[in-house]
C-alpha cells in the first residue's frame, strides 16, 4: 500500500501540527503533545470501518464522552475497508486538509 506523504505545518513559534505518522521519528522532533482529531473503529453491526470525529459538536456527547471514555463524535466516512478509512482521514485532517481548523 502506498502510503500519502506525510504534511506538517510548522508555526513561526515552532509548533508542529500535522496528522500522526509513524514515518516521524517524533520523539526525535522533541517533547510531543497528542490531540485526537478522529478515531478510526470497526463497526461490527454495519461490518465496516468508520472514521469519527474525536470531539463531538454537541456539549452532551462531549460530557457522556468524558464520563463513559468512548468516542460518541459524528461519523465523518464510512467504508468496508479499513485501509480506504485511515487514507480518507489523513487527506482530510491533514494540514490544508477540510477537516484541518487550521487551513
Amino acid at each position: 500500500m502506498n502510503q500519502p506523504p506525510v504534511r506538517l505545518r510548522i508555526t513561526t513559534d515552532g509548533t508542529v501540527t500535522g496528522l500522526w505518522s509513524d514515518a516521524v521519528d517524533w520523539p526525535a522532533v522533541g517533547p510531543v503533545r497528542v490531540r485526537l482529531a478522529s478515531h478510526v473503529e470497526y463497526c461490527c453491526h454495519r461490518q465496516e470501518w468508520y472514521v469519527q470525529r474525536a470531539r463531538p459538536r454537541c456539549r452532551w456527547r462531549r460530557l457522556l464522552q468524558r464520563i463513559l471514555r468512548h468516542p460518541f463524535g459524528e461519523v465523518l466516512y464510512r467504508s468496508p475497508s479499513r485501509e480506504d478509512a485511515l487514507a480518507w482521514e489523513q487527506v482530510h485532517f491533514s494540514p490544508g486538509g477540510v477537516g484541518n481548523p487550521k487551513s
